[in-house]
């Protein structure tokens, strides 16, 4: 139970938040939408971070610093897969990041993750996150035990 006493998400959710509109700034777009819940059939629906019908825009955030670990590869395949299930409309696909070791190994094609992103022509955008709101993603990330060594320069 005491590992779970740290899993406090704000800055995670203040980070995503951040991103999201960064993203909507560079695409000069008011009208997407946050955490929409997208209905693929009638029994089914997915909730991804951005997403715009009329734009037919969709993505994934990732409020993360450093190098991705095993179990947050899981994730962005996970996020790969939710955004190439809604197919009812072919829409442009994006991972929207805030850490350029992330960027590089979602963009390295030697990879599978990298590979599928080519594939299925998802696009990474990165946007670094301001002085202030980098160290509180940084503490809270140390406190949830998501930063290790060898990633300080998140």
């Amino acid at each position: 139970m005491a590992k779970y006493e740290n899993a406090d998400s704000s800055a995670q959710c203040e980070a995503e938040m951040f991103l999201f509109n960064e993203f909507r700034k560079e695409l000069q777009l008011d009208n997407l939408s946050y955490n929409a819940i997208v209905t693929l059939d009638s029994e089914v629906t997915i909730k991804p971070d951005v997403y715009s019908g009329d734009h037919k825009i969709i993505g994934e955030i990732h409020s993360h610093l450093g190098k991705l670990k095993p179990a947050q590869k899981h994730k962005v395949a996970a996020d790969i897969l939710k955004m190439l299930l809604n197919d009812k409309v072919k829409e442009k696909e994006y991972i929207i990041v805030c850490s350029e070791e992330e960027q590089k190994q979602l963009l390295n094609e030697k990879s599978h993750l990298g590979f599928t992103r080519k594939k299925f022509g998802i696009e990474v955008r990165y946007y670094p996150l301001t002085p202030e709101l980098k160290e509180k993603l940084k503490n809270t990330m140390k406190k949830q035990d998501m930063y290790g060594k060898g990633n300080e320069n998140g």
